[in-house]
């Protein structure tokens, strides 16, 4: 189980396996794929791959594209025009998120067996993958799609590992 903790709570968590279940605040998705597939009430949210990354959408209606898929240090996800919504840079033992202007929004580091995230102050607890946990801990993303792009990463990573 990867969880986000804000300090006295857990606010988001992933569980790993087929299917991939990720929860932020009350909403909990069930996601299944690849491809990324998963009915919230009465709206579908899928994700198709292609060769630039994963197409995540609402209705058939695209919101947003993960870019790369499988990189263990860095990915980005950007709105329907392309803009960067958040970018991820991993070396060693910290990650920097910036937006599409490449301004610095946070810093997250590896500390034991937890990821810290500087602003807003979180603990991620569960993995060590600095990309993964900018995702899921992402303010700047729709819950949704936090949890689809945390749920990719996950079920890419178990396909890579079979």
């Amino acid at each position: 189980m990867i969880e986000v903790h804000d300090g006295t709570s857990v606010i988001a968590s992933v569980r790993v396996g087929k299917p991939c279940r990720a929860t932020i605040g009350p909403t909990e998705m069930i996601i299944g794929g690849p491809p990324l597939v998963s009915q919230l009430g009465d709206t579908r949210w899928s994700g198709s791959d292609g060769s630039n990354g994963t197409a995540i959408a609402r209705d058939g209606v695209r919101v947003a594209r993960v870019f790369p898929i499988g990189d263990a240090a860095s990915s980005a996800v950007f709105d329907p025009v392309g803009a960067a919504l958040m970018r991820v840079h991993a070396d060693g033992d910290k990650a920097i998120v910036s937006d599409t202007a490449n301004h610095q929004l946070r810093t997250l580091a590896r500390a034991g067996s937890k990821i810290t995230v500087d602003h807003p102050a979180l603990t991620i607890t569960g993995t060590n993958d600095l990309v993964l946990a900018s995702m899921l801990s992402a303010p700047e993303l729709d819950p949704e799609v936090r949890m689809l792009a945390a749920c990719g990463r996950v079920l890419v990573t178990e396909k890579k590992e079979l």
